[in-house]
């Protein structure tokens, strides 16, 4: 019998009190020291994004026509590096370009034809000062032979009584009566033809001057007319030249063609249809949208935080450490927005680009285990319809 449980025997025989001691002993520490970690350790608390992604620090610009016309000549190609002002596409423009040609043919005669103009009114003005001077002298010439006129035409009619009255008395003969009465009419005739032409000089002038002011005042008017019709064809001129620049597209900053509309030549482009989209130069961003509940008041610029590609395992080719700069004032579409800069030599090799997408880690705070455990046993206290805050207080 002792033989047949003789390892039994030696297994009695060789177990001490000291073992399990020794054993309980270390378990203990074990979860002593578990515990303590527990408590006062610390964990690092990360927000996830929703959606994140490589962007450059200026918004992607979009490249439209302003004008409606047909396509001529396309100089869009993906990946092409622009400069700001570079003509991308070329709409027809044959219309405008003749009707520039010939506005600018007819602009250069306005100036001589109004020099012309003020000329031929400065001629005028100076010719009917002449004329004025003229008659003013004709008439003071037609006033004095008037005058003499009126005075022979008096002294005429003074002799003509007195003879009169001589050959009444027998001192003169009648035939000299009659001859000074014939020499008074005659005087008086030469006096009131005087008078007519004085009258016909002082009409001919202002009918003179009056010719000479219609004259004026015509050429016043063509002078106007003129001077409009320049300023309307500079007005053109400067018109076709912006429909005929409109009918240019030229990119509207630096950068990289991201993405063109496949058009060929001929085709019909509307008023305001999107082209291309060019990507301006600059430094990329890292740009995530969290969701707002956990995430509002939690993220602040200058956090840390790690960025994962899609496509590129992260085990190959590690995370891209990032810093936060900007965060949104305000939820949109149910998303938090905030913008994170890549810090220098953080690629790791890795070409990045506009549009990458991938996930970004932001490390929000660092809390005990405990604290974690118990905050996220209130969170399925409240998401299963638990007691609220303050419940239990009640």
């Amino acid at each position: 019998m002792t033989f047949q449980f003789s390892k039994t025997t030696q297994s009695l025989a060789l177990d001490s009190p000291r073992l399990v001691v020794g054993s309980l002993a270390l378990a203990g520490l074990s979860l002593l020291a578990w515990l303590a970690w527990f408590a006062l350790g610390d964990v690092t608390v990360y927000e996830v994004s929703r959606d994140a992604r490589l962007e450059v620090g200026s918004a992607p610009r979009e490249v439209s026509s302003l004008q409606a016309g047909r396509l001529t000549r396309s100089h869009l190609v993906i990946g092409q590096k622009v400069q700001a002002g570079d003509v991308l596409v070329e709409l027809d423009s044959r219309p405008q370009q003749l009707r520039l040609a010939e506005a600018e043919a007819r602009l250069p005669l306005y100036p001589a034809k109004i020099a012309s103009l003020r000329r031929e009114i400065d001629y005028l003005n100076r010719m009917m000062t002449d004329e004025q001077g003229a008659g003013q002298a004709a008439v003071r010439a037609a006033d004095a032979r008037l005058r003499g006129a009126a005075a022979a035409s008096a002294f005429a009619r003074d002799a003509a009584a007195r003879i009169s009255s001589d050959a009444a008395t027998g001192g003169s003969s009648a035939a000299e009566a009659v001859r000074a009465a014939a020499e008074a009419r005659k005087a008086a005739s030469e006096r009131d033809i005087s008078a007519a032409e004085l009258s016909r000089l002082g009409m001919d002038s202002r009918l003179r001057a009056d010719q000479a002011r219609v004259q004026v005042e015509k050429l016043s008017r063509d002078l106007l007319a003129t001077q409009a019709e320049a300023g309307s064809t500079r007005d053109l001129v400067a018109q076709l030249r912006l429909e005929v620049a409109n009918l240019q597209v030229r990119a509207p900053v630096s950068g990289v063609v991201g993405e063109t509309r496949p058009l060929s030549a001929g085709a019909y482009v509307a008023p305001g249809q999107k082209l291309a989209t060019i990507i301006p130069q600059g430094d990329l961003l890292i740009v995530a949208d969290f969701d707002p509940t956990t995430a509002l008041g939690r993220i602040r610029p200058g956090q840390t935080a790690r960025f994962r590609l899609q496509g590129f395992p992260w085990v190959q080719y590690g995370t891209i450490e990032a810093s936060a700069v900007r965060v949104a004032g305000e939820i949109r579409d149910q998303s938090l927005r905030a913008e994170f800069k890549i810090k220098r030599d953080a690629t790791r090799g890795l070409v990045l680009r506009h549009g990458l997408p991938g996930r970004l880690e932001v490390r929000v705070e660092t809390v005990s285990p405990a604290r974690l455990l118990l905050r996220s046993a209130g969170r399925l206290t409240e998401g299963s319809g638990g007691l609220r805050p303050g419940a239990a207080a009640r």
